[in-house]
C-alpha cells in the first residue's frame, strides 16, 4: 500500500465515514497501530540508515583487511570485528574517549577535512610487546605512550590508512594522510563542538585479549561522498569488482596449472617378435627426417610444431609454429 494517498481514495474515505461504513474509531486504531519514530532536533541526523548500512559495509571489508595485516604482521591470532556505527556531536564523542589515549589525526585529501583513528593505549603496548619479540601479554597502563612507542606503531597506522583507502574505493577515491598524535583528546579539534560525526567502532582480539578502536569522521568532511552512499550504488560497484577479482584469481589459477605436453619424434612398424628381441643399442629407423617439424601434443591435442635440438647440454624443441586447425 502507498504511503501517500490518491484523491480518490481521499474522497473514499470520506464519503465512508459519511455513510457510516467506517467508524472514527477504526482509525483511531490504525494512528495508534502506526509506527512513529522520535525525532530530537537537538540531535539531527545528517546521514540516513541506508547510508549508515553502506558505510558499515565498506568499514567491515576494511575490517577484514586489517586484520589480516595485524595477524602477519604480530605473528598471532587477531581478529577485527565492526560493533558499531553511530552518530552524535563531537563533544559528545570527545567524552567518551579516555585520557591518556592514543589519538592519530589523518587528512582527507580530496576533501581537505581531518579525521581521527583512536586506540586504546594497552592494545599499543601489547602491539609494542609483540614487534619486540615478547608474548604480548595484556597489561593494565595509565600512561601515554612514549616518543618511541609511537614511531614503533606508525608503520601500522600508515598500513591502516592504506587499507581504509581500499575499502572507500568502490565509492570514490580517498587518499589518507597521517597528520599527527595526540594523547589529550581535549587537544583534538578536528570539527565543532556541536557538528555531528561518524564513529565506527571495532573490537580487535588479540589472542584471548579484546581492545577497542575508533574511527570518527567529521559529517562536512564526507558531504559529497556521503551524498553517493546508497546500497545500490554500492552493490553493482562492488558486483563489477568482485566480477574482476574472480577473474584474476581464475586467470591466475590457471597459469599455475600442470598440463602434459610431449613430442612425437616419429613412427615406426615392427612385429611383436622384433619388439621382444629389442635390446640395448638397438636402432629403429622411424618416418621422420631430420628437417621435419616434429608435432607438439599438449594434453593428447596437438598444438604446436616445433625442432629438436639441445639448450645448455639438455634436449630441447625450439616452437617453430601453432597449429591453426
Amino acid at each position: 500500500m502507498s504511503e501517500v494517498l490518491s484523491q480518490q481514495e481521499i474522497d473514499q474515505l470520506l464519503s465512508g465515514i459519511n455513510s457510516g461504513e467506517i467508524k472514527e474509531e477504526q482509525l483511531g486504531d490504525f494512528r495508534k497501530n502506526r509506527e512513529v519514530y522520535d525525532y530530537d532536533f537537538r540531535r539531527p541526523n545528517r546521514v540516513s540508515k541506508d547510508q549508515l548500512k553502506t558505510i558499515r559495509t565498506l568499514h567491515e571489508n576494511f575490517s577484514e583487511i586489517f586484520g589480516f595485516y595485524l595477524a602477519s604482521k604480530l605473528q598471532t591470532m587477531a581478529t577485527i570485528d565492526l560493533i558499531a556505527v553511530d552518530q552524535l556531536r563531537y563533544s559528545e564523542y570527545v567524552l567518551s574517549i579516555s585520557n591518556p589515549s592514543c589519538i592519530y589525526i589523518f587528512e582527507i585529501e580530496e576533501t581537505e577535512g581531518k579525521a581521527v583513528l583512536e586506540l586504546h593505549p594497552e592494545l599499543v603496548l601489547v602491539i609494542v610487546e609483540r614487534l619486540l619479540g615478547g608474548s604480548g601479554v595484556k597489561v593494565k597502563a595509565n600512561r601515554s605512550i612514549t616518543t618511541i612507542e609511537q614511531r614503533m606503531i606508525r608503520p601500522l597506522m600508515s598500513q591502516a590508512l592504506v587499507n581504509l583507502s581500499s575499502a572507500w574505493g568502490p565509492i570514490q577515491k580517498l587518499n589518507f594522510d597521517l597528520h599527527g598524535f595526540e594523547s589529550n583528546p581535549d587537544f583534538v579539534q578536528i570539527a565543532p563542538a556541536s557538528e555531528i560525526v561518524i564513529v565506527i567502532s571495532f573490537e580487535i582480539k588479540i589472542g584471548e585479549d579484546t581492545f577497542l578502536m575508533n574511527l570518527c569522521y567529521p559529517s562536512f568532511a564526507l558531504e559529497e561522498v556521503i551524498a553517493k552512499l546508497n546500497v545500490q550504488y554500492y552493490s553493482s560497484v562492488q558486483t563489477a569488482r568482485d566480477k574482476h577479482r574472480v577473474k584474476d584469481k581464475i586467470s591466475n589459477h590457471l597459469k599455475r596449472t600442470d598440463l602434459q605436453a610431449r613430442v612425437l619424434l616419429g613412427r615406426t612398424e615392427i612385429s611383436i617378435r622384433q619388439l621382444l628381441e629389442l635390446e640395448q643399442g638397438d636402432v629403429m629407423v622411424l618416418d621422420s627426417l631430420l628437417e621435419n617439424e616434429l608435432p607438439v601434443f599438449v594434453n593428447e591435442r596437438l598444438k604446436f610444431y616445433g625442432r629438436p635440438g639441445t639448450t645448455n647440454d639438455h634436449l630441447a624443441l625450439k616452437i617453430t609454429r601453432t597449429n591453426d586447425d
